[in-house]
């Protein structure tokens, strides 16, 4: 039998493409490994189509290194970064040399419907648009925070006024800014709202801004799903004043990561979710509010888990090894 071809879409210093690549490699797997960002220095990309034959898709190394891409069984596409450009060129070439790397690289993985994804980009696409994500989870049964997003200032101040000023700002992307020269990057928190925030007219007009009203918790659930598995961790961010808001301040030696099961009507729910936006892994963050009840907050389709996993012992990275090599079924083919 012919032994898996697992492609991983990744950059070189992705901590969680050398943990996952290892687990692979326990199971007889060796998986091919490529960073877009070489391509025009160090990688060639070749793809012909000719009337009445299957497509021809390439891509080699300087090394003389070949890929096949129609023989690839899985793709796990991880966080790629920007192919390097000649910045000597003049802006408009960069521009058009960019937006060439991009549709052909997009015109690549949008015919390539044989391997399981993990996930497709068009799919990661969709599934960051954050209205819609809370728009789908309600229609779930799941519970979401009151939510404002304008840059409107006096929208902001009446959202406010509603949430009897409990009110929190947060990213309405990603949340990362890069720094004029892409060496360094900086994330964007989630910060609690006072008064003179929304009257500071000029600021909230520039963008449109996030804002939720601030959900009270009892503790943080990080819910990793991989494919048909749910892998829930507790996150007691309330035991230190440094990750009350927002866990992502990081004080791991006072805030217990633990194992958690969720209910199996809420587990339904986060898989319903995940294969709603056709992702075959989603990072899933829930507040469980001192009531008892669940709040959804959103989902993160190529979210960091190892953190979590390393302090909790969750074996995300193995479970996301045995669904890249088949060895378990992809959510795509649940019935829920």
């Amino acid at each position: 039998m012919k032994p898996k071809q697992v492609l991983i879409i990744s950059n070189p210093e992705d901590e969680h493409t050398v943990c996952v690549t290892s687990h692979l490699l326990k199971r007889g797997v060796e998986p091919i490994l490529y960073y877009p960002e070489n391509f025009g220095q160090e990688l060639f990309l070749t793809l012909g189509q000719v009337p009445g034959q299957r497509e021809n898709i390439v891509i080699s190394s300087s090394q003389g290194d070949v890929i096949n891409l129609l023989n690839i069984d899985s793709v796990w596409y991880r966080r790629p970064r920007l192919i390097r450009m000649d910045e000597a060129l003049e802006p408009e070439a960069l521009e058009f040399a960019r937006d060439e790397w991009k549709c052909a690289l997009e015109g690549v993985y949008a015919i390539l419907d044989k391997p399981l994804w993990v996930s497709h980009p068009d799919k990661l696409r969709d599934a960051a648009r954050k209205p819609l994500q809370l728009r789908i989870a309600q229609s779930l049964g799941l519970i979401i925070p009151r939510t404002l997003i304008t840059n409107s200032p006096e929208q902001a101040r009446r959202f406010y006024e509603q949430c009897n000023g409990r009110v929190i700002i947060k990213a309405t992307g990603n949340g990362w800014v890069y720094s004029r020269d892409g060496d360094d990057v900086y994330f964007v928190m989630t910060n609690r709202v006072d008064i003179s925030d929304v009257q500071a007219d000029d600021e909230i007009a520039i963008a449109p801004v996030t804002f939720q009203e601030e959900i009270p918790k009892e503790y943080e659930i990080r819910v990793n799903i991989v494919g048909q598995q749910v892998l829930a961790i507790r996150i007691d961010s309330q035991r230190s004043e440094v990750s009350k808001l927002d866990w992502r301040r990081y004080d791991v030696q006072n805030t217990p990561y633990t194992p958690y099961t969720l209910p199996p009507e809420l587990s339904t729910k986060c898989l319903k979710l995940t294969q709603y936006f056709g992702l075959e892994f989603g990072a899933i963050d829930l507040i469980r509010q001192p009531d008892g009840k669940y709040v959804f907050l959103e989902i993160n389709g190529n979210g960091q888990f190892l953190w979590a996993e390393e302090l909790s012992g969750v074996k995300v990275s193995e479970t996301l090894a045995d669904l890249l090599a088949g060895v378990m079924p992809p959510l795509k083919s649940a019935q829920l």
